[in-house]
């Protein structure tokens, strides 16, 4: 649902969405995956990347000739004091929107309903009250947080907690870990879906805000309310879940229910 929402945002043709997805995918498994996993999956994401800049550098050409009302087109006539995009900036765009808006918002639907599954009481709150989704979407990021760290370069010298970070180090953001900052949030470690004050960071934060984070938003809150409302019976199968061996991303590939 993730790929063809934002392919047609983009102006990607029906027949190309299963492309889209087969070379998202491939690029997940070496930006997401384990560390052990990295020799094999990268030859696969390289090629996923090459077939899928391939396919936007057609789609681009097409606009050219014969714009629509689509975000390629846009970006093409796009224009600031005189400046417009180039074309591998314009390509480099598409791409990153594709890629980017895929993983968050595929892991955002999967924790959510894994967690109402785990907390019956919650599932039950939110079928009483479906209008109370806005509060739940923002509560199953931040609980199960589908980005859970992210790496950052100091700029200049900084202590913070009481070491120096030089100018070029790196660091790793724990956002996820944040995200059940007991000092930022009261009983950070059980979900709760009318929980009003919370600011975490699963989003990122200040100009490294994701820019797909109202249209993720969105698509959860439609997914898991129209989810409990046609699976009206689901519960956990006996079953253990599989989640992705990731050393970022906080993502179930199966779980299964009963219906």
């Amino acid at each position: 649902m993730q790929t063809v929402v934002i392919s047609e945002m983009l102006g990607v043709p029906a027949e190309g969405h299963s492309l889209i997805h087969e070379c998202t995918n491939e690029m997940m498994k070496f930006t997401a995956g384990a560390i052990n996993n990295l020799p094999r999956d990268a030859p696969l994401a390289q090629d996923g990347m090459l077939r899928l800049t391939d396919y936007f550098r057609t789609i681009i050409d097409e606009r050219r000739r014969n714009p629509k009302d689509d975000l390629i087109s846009k970006l093409m006539d796009a224009e600031v004091d005189g400046d417009k995009l180039t074309e591998e900036e314009i390509l480099s765009t598409s791409v990153f929107l594709i890629f980017a808006g895929h993983e968050a918002t595929l892991a955002l639907i999967s924790n959510g309903l894994w967690t109402l599954l785990n907390y019956p009481d919650q599932m039950s709150l939110l079928r009483e009250n479906p209008d109370l989704i806005g509060t739940a979407v923002e509560e199953f990021l931040r609980f199960e947080s589908p980005l859970q760290r992210q790496l950052r370069i100091a700029t200049e010298d900084v202590e913070i907690g009481g070491v120096t970070l030089r100018k070029g180090d790196g660091i790793q953001l724990m956002q996820g870990a944040a995200n059940h900052d007991s000092e930022q949030f009261e009983n950070p470690d059980a979900p709760d879906i009318t929980r009003r004050e919370n600011r975490h960071l699963a989003f990122g934060y200040g100009i490294h805000f994701c820019l797909g984070a109202p249209l993720a938003r969105i698509e959860g809150q439609i997914a898991i309310n129209t989810l409990l409302h046609r699976l009206s019976n689901a519960r956990l199968a006996g079953e253990q879940p599989k989640w992705r061996e990731s050393m970022s991303a906080r993502c179930l590939e199966t779980f299964p229910i009963e219906v």
